[in-house]
């Protein structure tokens, strides 16, 4: 197995059940980040829709705000030198409040009217053209005030939108490289234990086969040592001598012997004997 496929690590138990256990780990946050890139998601498909309805908003009443205004220059003139000289302090201001979607700290910008400011120009318009000039002053506030709705909702976005990328990378990374590395190295860790307990299978079964041989040819040597002391008396044939070879050495491959002209011929030989163990 290719070993960038995977983690080097031993094959061991041990290693298998931290693997295990990783992977569970890498799956548990597998599916909580996959539900916070869909929290992030919706929450992002509201926002954008908002943001949508604020724009289409904000245009109309921009537009209404500076018809009003040219509509209040052809009336009293232009003002904007009065206006630039009696700026006092705002009765709108804007708040930054934090909040935490899903994880991810992001900022709305919350609208604050201060009611106790006097108003510098309030008696403008007095002379001529004071219905037009409050309308002018209710249609930029109220301008305002959307442009900060729509300045918090784009800034959620933005953030929003940088938030889900890194989610979504983050899921990706994990489903296309740590989780296919674990599955690797968990394979890798049973097809390596599999195969020692094949190994020690086979040498126990040699261990066991070299010591039933051994045995087997200390009882053929101890056979052997009786049949030199027998020796003195010799059998009275070869099918006696044939009879006292097959009880040392029985052997399958030895079946019943067949005398034909004084010679005796058995069907088949042993073929696993060597030349000092014969003894005819």
């Amino acid at each position: 197995m290719n070993t960038e496929n995977r983690y080097p690590v031993t094959a061991s138990l041990f290693m298998l059940r931290e693997i295990k256990n990783r992977q569970e780990k890498v799956n548990r946050g597998h599916q909580l980040l996959k539900r916070k890139a869909e929290a992030l998601r919706l929450r992002g498909r509201q926002a954008t829709t908002e943001l949508a309805a604020i724009q289409g908003i904000l245009g109309n009443t921009l537009r209404e705000a500076y018809i009003s205004l040219a509509a209040v220059k052809f009336t009293n003139g232009e003002s904007n030198a009065l206006v630039l000289e009696n700026i006092g302090e705002a009765q709108i201001r804007v708040q930054r409040v934090p909040e935490n979607i899903s994880g991810v700290p992001t900022a709305s910008l919350q609208i604050i009217e201060d009611m106790t400011v006097n108003d510098s120009l309030r008696y403008a318009g007095l002379g001529a053209g004071g219905h037009r000039t409050a309308e002018t002053k209710k249609t930029f506030k109220k301008a305002i005030e959307l442009l900060i709705k729509f300045a918090s909702l784009r800034n959620t976005c933005l953030l929003l939108d940088q938030a889900v990328k890194s989610t979504l990378r983050k899921v990706n990374g994990i489903e296309k490289v740590i989780m296919p590395k674990l599955r690797n190295t968990e394979s890798y860790i049973l097809t390596e234990m599999d195969e020692r307990e094949r190994e020690e299978l086979y040498r126990l079964k040699m261990v066991k086969a070299k010591k039933n041989f051994s045995q087997t040819l200390s009882k053929i040597k101890s056979a052997k040592k009786s049949v030199c002391d027998n020796s003195i008396v010799p059998p009275a044939s070869p099918k006696e001598s044939f009879e006292s070879l097959a009880k040392i050495w029985p052997c399958t491959l030895m079946s019943s012997t067949t005398v034909s002209a004084g010679d005796f011929k058995p069907v088949c030989y042993p073929h696993n004997w060597e030349d000092e163990d014969l003894l005819f």
